[in-house]
């Protein structure tokens, strides 16, 4: 243990680069040597990280005003943007995230579910391509109603089959925060459907919600896979295209 030693000298130097991840939840930085993750921090600028971490090449994805369609590979040959498809729009760091599972994945065919402290994305991978994606806000409901993580599964299956009662079933059960976030993630997977019905699934997440989103597709038969953020392996392979 070296606690008597401040954090930001005991880091600075041991990486020899640095990846830095802006986007609306706040930035993360890793430090690398070669491929290997040996420092981490969080802050609210990319100057508090490289603070943090010390001074290396740097690599930042942060999400473009450029946009390309899908399908597309998600280790592009020019800059790396925002993907969309229609009215929906993937973030370059969550693409990112997608480049990283990729990686470890390589002939991985199905639906990566990305959630993040205000969004998820359903997103379709195919033939090392991504070929579509869905966008949801309920991450950002959830937390907007001060719900918890955990979902009520009987309300989850209720409002799965009864999408349309979403605003009933709320008003119903303001006393029961559970059942709240069940009814919720109920709507959202009911609108989601096509993403999920007869794929398999894997998670991309950190966040305490993946535990219900999990155990809501295997209550309908699906296969579900859960995954830490794969960001630092969609650094690394980003770093070497």
């Amino acid at each position: 243990m070296i606690d008597a030693m401040p954090r930001g000298s005991y880091l600075r130097g041991m990486s020899d680069w640095i990846g830095i991840i802006e986007d609306k939840n706040g930035v993360r930085g890793w430090g690398f040597r070669g491929d290997t993750v040996v420092s981490e921090a969080t802050g609210l600028t990319a100057d508090a990280i490289l603070a943090d971490l010390g001074e290396a090449d740097v690599i930042a994805v942060a999400p473009s005003r450029q946009v390309a369609s899908v399908p597309a590979k998600l280790a592009p040959a020019g800059a790396f943007v925002d993907l969309q498809d229609g009215t929906s729009r993937l973030p370059a760091p969550q693409r990112l995230q997608l480049l990283g599972f990729q990686t470890d994945h390589a002939d991985w065919d199905g639906v990566a579910l990305i959630l993040t402290g205000s969004h998820s994305y359903w997103c379709l991978l195919s033939a090392r391509e991504l070929v579509g994606f869905q966008t949801f806000l309920t991450p950002r409901l959830i937390h907007a109603l001060a719900c918890p993580d955990g979902a009520s599964p009987g309300a989850l299956a209720e409002t799965l089959s009864r999408p349309e009662r979403l605003a009933a079933h709320l008003a119903a059960s303001e006393a029961d925060p559970a059942a709240q976030t069940g009814h919720l993630i109920g709507a959202e997977m009911g609108a989601a459907r096509a993403w999920w019905l007869g794929q398999q699934v894997a998670i991309l997440s950190d966040t305490p919600l993946s535990q219900s989103y999990a155990e809501g597709l295997r209550a309908q038969g699906v296969p579900v896979t859960l995954h830490d953020d794969p960001s630092p392996r969609g650094l690394i392979a980003l770093r070497t295209a």
